[in-house]
């Protein structure tokens, strides 16, 4: 079990996003949040750190998936949150949500066609799982997934999903059989510029203004086999995986969210 004194390699993270936070995140923080922009700045910025690759195989352009990534990540969390709370949101569902599902769960093909562009931060993730009538309830998805001639079919909507409208890569969760419940989800990875598929920013939110949240509509959104991530019907499984792996990340959010408060 690893002992709760920082190494001397967390401490130095820790130092340089602290500085990085201090001089670049916390100065455009107020402005961003008025404007409710995503701020680009603040985004390059973390990419140049390695930040939005953390956890991910250099081989795949990230900064290394070695033991303690999540203390890492944690470390990160809690600094970007310190000085804007909406960049650490842009980050950790880029991270921690769509960059490590597909780099997890998808195939060699899938990650070294797709991880590469998200871990360096060219590219943005998003992870569609959240629904209007449903929350995040992930075993009662009404977005359905039809195949037909080896391409899927995506037909329903998603609601509050982080980023969807800046992304590259957006992994959505839908049903293939709604009879079968959370065996019949499954989960793909969707190129934004998809046909039938619409992005609906949303707009006049009580915080985390600068980071993006957005409505997704899917009208028979084409999506082709190779784009499947695992096996079908282990989307449910994917999901909560993910989801348990965030938990100590978004209580480390919170940890630098109570730091600026305070």
């Amino acid at each position: 079990m690893p002992g709760l004194s920082l190494t001397e390699e967390e401490h130095m993270l820790q130092s340089t996003v602290r500085d990085f936070v201090d001089r670049e995140v916390a100065p455009r923080a107020l402005e961003a949040d008025q404007k409710e922009e995503f701020s680009w700045e603040t985004w390059k910025g973390m990419a140049n750190l390695g930040l939005t690759g953390i956890g991910i195989d250099e081989k795949y352009g990230g900064s290394g998936d070695g033991e303690g990534v999540y203390r890492q990540v944690a470390l990160v969390a809690e600094e970007i949150a310190r000085g804007d709370a909406a960049a650490s949101v842009n980050l950790l569902a880029h991270l921690s949500l769509g960059t490590t599902t597909i780099y997890k769960f998808g195939n060699d093909e899938q990650k070294q066609r797709l991880v590469p562009s998200l871990a360096s931060g060219k590219g943005v993730a998003a992870w569609a799982l959240t629904e209007p009538g449903g929350g995040s309830d992930a075993a009662a998805l009404k977005t359905t997934a039809t195949l037909k001639d080896g391409t899927y079919f995506l037909n329903g909507s998603k609601m509050f999903i982080t980023n969807a409208d800046l992304a590259e890569s957006i992994v959505v969760f839908a049903t293939q059989d709604a009879n079968n419940g959370y065996r019949g989800i499954s989960a793909f990875v969707v190129d934004r510029n998809s046909p039938g598929l619409q992005v609906n920013p949303l707009h006049g939110k009580l915080g985390m203004r600068a980071s993006s949240t957005d409505e997704i509509v899917f009208q028979d959104t084409p999506v082709p086999a190779h784009n499947l991530l695992g096996e079908e019907g282990r989307g449910f499984n994917y999901a909560m995986d993910i989801l348990d792996s965030s938990r100590i990340i978004i209580a480390a959010q919170c940890l630098g969210i109570g730091q600026a408060a305070l």
